[in-house]
């Protein structure tokens, strides 16, 4: 039997209880960005290692439970994989959109600006100076990571205007399948920034990784893990999704097509 998508999981598939978990974490988030923020910038937080550690475990939580969270159906709600992986897109899509616009654009701004100096006191730009601890390139004016972000700002900006699109109930198909078709191209070039950034590194020895094992175990690779990895089945999920879209509107225009005209002859 071929799993299909009934319609309402297009745009608004989210039950109750998963959408508040969502809501729930996009407030924790961005608390967790905020709060340490504010606090180094007004001085009743120092930039200490230990504000590094706590920031950044509970920032990086939610990313880790949100597979558990796209699965848990609710009782007696039967989602097929399709329909869990038409969740995953919705899902993903604004959560890798604000990445780039919240936390890259920032530092792209600033790395054309000169913004990023040495500093023991970084004030509002804590955030951007915490992940610089471990990666050097973060800071200052470095052309390649310039280059990756310029890419990936541009795709998240482009992303988050196809997922209100994608959002909206009255979105039609064939509107739909070119959403999903420029989504899929996005999404695959802000995967290519990743594989770049950390294929480079890689072969650079890691000699701009700093705080040793957590600076490389756990701010370099796990907190990035879900940028590595979410986008796989997002890619999967939105080639079947176009496909079942594809083939319904091929249907539908057999169906509606003129029958040939019979020969004379």
């Amino acid at each position: 039997m071929i799993e299909t998508i009934r319609p309402q999981y297009f745009s608004r598939p989210f039950a109750p209880h998963r959408l508040r978990i969502y809501l729930i974490g996009v407030v924790v988030e961005t608390l967790f960005l905020m709060v340490p923020t504010v606090g180094v910038q007004t001085g009743w937080l120092a930039p200490t290692l230990t504000l590094d550690i706590i920031a950044n475990v509970i920032l990086t939580i939610p990313f880790v439970f949100l597979p558990a969270v796209v699965l848990w159906d609710a009782p007696g709600e039967n989602r097929t994989s399709m329909e869990k992986g038409a969740e995953l897109i919705l899902v993903w899509l604004p959560f890798t959109a604000f990445s780039q616009i919240t936390y890259e654009l920032p530092f792209l701004i600033g790395n054309v600006l000169g913004t990023w100096k040495a500093t023991d006191n970084p004030g509002w730009q804590w955030i951007w100076w915490q992940y610089a601890q471990a990666d050097s390139r973060w800071w200052g004016t470095n052309a390649t990571m310039f280059a990756l972000e310029l890419v990936a700002v541009t795709s998240g900006i482009t992303v988050l205007f196809l997922w209100l699109k994608l959002l909206r109930p009255t979105t039609g198909d064939e509107e739909r399948v070119r959403a999903l078709w420029w989504c899929f191209l996005h999404i695959a070039m802000i995967s290519a920034c990743t594989i770049v950034y950390f294929v480079s590194e890689i072969r650079a020895g890691f000699v701009n990784i700093g705080q040793g094992l957590y600076g490389v175990g756990f701010k370099f690779l796990f907190m990035n893990l879900a940028f590595m990895t979410y986008p796989i089945p997002t890619l999967y999920f939105i080639h079947r999704q176009v496909d079942q879209l594809t083939r319904g509107l091929g249907a539908a225009a057999a169906s509606t097509a003129p029958a040939p005209a019979e020969s004379t002859y």
